[in-house]
């Protein structure tokens, strides 16, 4: 299988640690993408294999033997399904909902922190401070809500678990520690779950441009 990434990306991220959770790492060919820093404002040209795998321009986007996907929540219900017997997220029932209660928070600030970037990208007058400022409130808003989640957290690093530390250790690196005063208790699990070998392998770093 092939995955088109980047190390920048949260949402890639969150593939690749679900992937290692999983021991099915060697199963993919993994492709750097390259994204100039235009790419959060225009549209960018990029290469062929790339545009025929995800006409949408987005990243991660795999290529199997039976099917092509271009979202990260596809390809982890595929990844899931196939070879982890939904050990990441059940298939249904009570215990997928109260995950997909966690993951949608997760998700909002992912998606949060990536509009915030592109927007920050912007040059000069263009640039919206109010529209930073309101992914950043949202981003906030959606970690004090995972602080009340956290006890219900299980032994088990599944797919909601994954993401909430994806989107820690993503404010993290690129926006600082004001997550972390607004979820302390969020914050003592993070530091803890950051050590496993999986996020440790997967620490986000920039995007190669052209």
């Amino acid at each position: 299988m092939r995955l088109y990434v980047t190390p920048a990306s949260p949402w890639v991220r969150r593939v690749r640690v679900c992937i290692d959770e999983l021991g099915i790492g060697d199963r993919f060919e993994y492709v750097q993408t390259r994204w100039p820093h235009a790419w959060g404002t225009r549209t960018v040209e990029m290469p062929a294999d790339f545009v025929e795998a995800t006409p949408v321009v987005r990243i991660p986007a795999l290529v199997a033997d039976d099917v092509t996907l271009t979202d990260s929540h596809s390809i982890i219900d595929y990844l899931d399904g196939k070879f982890g017997n939904h050990r990441l997220l059940a298939a249904d029932g009570p215990g997928r909902w109260k995950a997909q209660e966690t993951n949608a928070l997760a998700c909002a600030i992912l998606e949060a922190q990536i509009m915030r970037r592109a927007e920050l990208l912007r040059i000069g007058a263009d640039r919206s401070d109010d529209f930073i400022a309101k992914m950043r409130d949202r981003g906030l808003r959606c970690f004090a809500a995972l602080e009340k989640q956290v006890p219900s957290f299980g032994d088990a690093f599944d797919l909601a678990q994954i993401t909430t530390a994806v989107a820690c250790g993503y404010d993290d690196w690129r926006y600082g520690p004001a997550w972390r005063e607004a979820a302390p208790t969020l914050t003592g699990w993070y530091d803890t779950v950051a050590q496993r070998p999986t996020m440790k392998a997967t620490e986000p770093a920039e995007t190669p441009e052209r």
